[in-house]
């Protein structure tokens, strides 16, 4: 039943509404090439109309008309509209789609009293309209049996079994419409509302097996319906949703090669055209620049490497490509699974102090600088509750002071009390620390594993500290109550 759901969903937003008003039609013929749009809603006059347009996700504002006192107007240029679906547009709650085709002389004709329109002249407006209604009609007899058996007026064999014969209906008419109209647009639009089946794979015996190998089908045929090189797809309502959905589904939680990978398999797809190449490779990047997931740095960088600092992205203003790329220089030697670089830091007696030389399992490089706001409320609380609780369980500070004000460095260090620290700076500028960590924000985070690996950065304290707990005591078997300093809570409770 998921195939009627999915197309219900997905052409939800189409269903229409309008508004009972009227203006002045425009009288310059069409061009043989144009495009006319005609209105007839007889219960409006002298009212404004706007076509509009989706476009990767968005809407934007195409051409307007004033309806004149039978209400009559009609929308019209001497050039072809992109093909698409359209929005006709009263207000924000009242306005209907219209697919727009190959042939654009379109006449819709309004019923208020259903508040649907009537669409003529072009075979693929006059499809779309119909698969509205339809797919509007099987939405209704679908909430209308959902809450029967809500109401408990059927039993689920019956409620499963009306089910399926709605969804075989929803089948039949898309398998009917779809024959009807091979090679044009609305074909392509009806074809990529429809969801690409699953096998069961039950010849696979082991369940993990077959889980993962329905989870790889769904995630490598996710596509199959839509053509990702036609441009026309990018005026569609769910287009861009359903590249935000495929990589919130399978790219947004993995590692970042495969994201990447799988992120460069969309990209290669539309490269058939240039529009559709630059908008997914735009919408590719901007997925990775966007995350707050760590380490998503990684993918977006392997993007900009391997589409804009390689000049494939023609498009990209050089400016930008240029900020982009001092961007990725600040992340290209700190990326979560990377060894840290080796800082060779002072301390305040002038002795050399490298990352190496600290033995403990964890350990957190922390860049400050006494005057930031955020390192003033995040250095008592790294220090006095993610400190105490686990330097003895085999977590150490190194911090770093990112200036060269000594009194300063001093003054920070003395108030804050952190002598238990590994406190560090480089006042001759002979490690580069801003080359290999990007410290060019503060506080900067960063905890490496036993092997000094990055396996988190730019983290708050709530979040190193659960790092913290997992790593130093639930790993390692350690109860709450032999953490040095804790009571268990339920012991503190009694004792108040």
């Amino acid at each position: 039943m998921k195939r009627i759901f999915a197309s219900l969903a997905i052409l939800a937003i189409a269903v229409c509404s309008f508004a009972a008003k009227g203006g002045s039609a425009s009288k310059k013929p069409a061009g043989k090439n144009g495009y006319e749009i005609s209105l007839e809603v007889k219960d409006m006059k002298d009212t404004p109309v706007y076509l509009a347009f989706y476009y990767n996700g968005k809407t934007y504002s195409k051409d307007t008309l004033q309806l004149n006192s039978k209400g009559v107007g009609s929308f019209k240029k001497d050039t072809l509209l992109h093909q698409g679906v359209y929005i006709v547009y009263f207000n924000p709650n009242k306005y209907f789609d219209l697919l727009v085709g190959e042939n654009q002389k379109i006449q819709v004709v309004v019923d208020t009293a259903k508040l649907e329109p009537k669409v003529l002249g072009a075979k693929e407006s006059v499809a779309f309209q119909e698969l509205v209604n339809f797919m509007g009609d099987m939405h209704k007899k679908q909430r209308e049996l959902s809450q029967s058996y809500k109401d408990k007026k059927i039993d689920s064999t019956k409620y499963a079994d009306k089910s399926k014969t709605l969804n075989d209906e929803v089948e039949a008419y898309q398998k009917n419409a779809l024959a009807q109209n091979q090679g044009n647009f609305f074909g392509a639009f009806l074809k990529g509302t429809i969801p690409v089946d699953v096998p069961d794979f039950k010849e696979i015996q082991n369940d993990t097996t077959r889980i993962m190998t329905r989870y790889r089908y769904g995630r490598d045929h996710y596509f199959d319906n839509v053509d990702l090189a036609d441009p026309r797809m990018l005026r569609t309502p769910y287009f861009s949703s359903k590249v935000d959905g495929f990589m919130k589904q399978y790219a947004e939680r993995v590692d970042p090669d495969t994201s990447f990978m799988l992120a460069k398999r969309l990209i290669e797809a539309s490269r058939g055209n240039r529009e559709t190449f630059q908008t997914m490779t735009s919408k590719m990047i901007n997925f990775g620049l966007t995350s707050n997931i760590m380490g998503m740095e990684k993918y977006w960088i392997k993007i900009a490497d391997e589409y804009y600092f390689s000049g494939q992205a023609t498009w990209s203003d050089s400016s930008w490509v240029e900020d982009l790329r001092k961007e990725a220089k600040k992340h290209r030697h700190n990326m979560i699974g990377m060894t840290a670089h080796d800082l060779m830091l002072r301390d305040s007696l002038d002795n050399i102090i490298k990352i190496s030389d600290i033995k403990s399992d964890l350990v957190l490089v922390y860049f400050y600088e006494p005057s930031c706001g955020h390192c003033k409320k995040t250095t008592p609380i790294l220090h006095d509750s993610v400190y105490a609780k686990y330097k003895d369980k085999g977590f150490e500070v190194i911090a770093c002071y990112t200036q060269i004000e000594k009194p300063e460095w001093m003054k920070f260090v003395k108030d804050h009390k952190l002598d238990g620290w590994k406190n560090v700076w480089d006042p001759y500028r002979e490690s580069y620390f801003w080359e290999y960590f990007d410290a060019s924000s503060t506080p900067g985070v960063y905890l490496l594993d036993k092997d000094r690996k990055i396996i988190a950065k730019k983290i708050d304290m709530k979040v190193l500290g659960d790092i913290l707990n997992y790593e130093l005591v639930e790993k390692k078997g350690i109860k709450e109550e032999e953490l040095k300093g804790e009571k268990p809570l339920r012991e503190k409770k009694k004792k108040k």
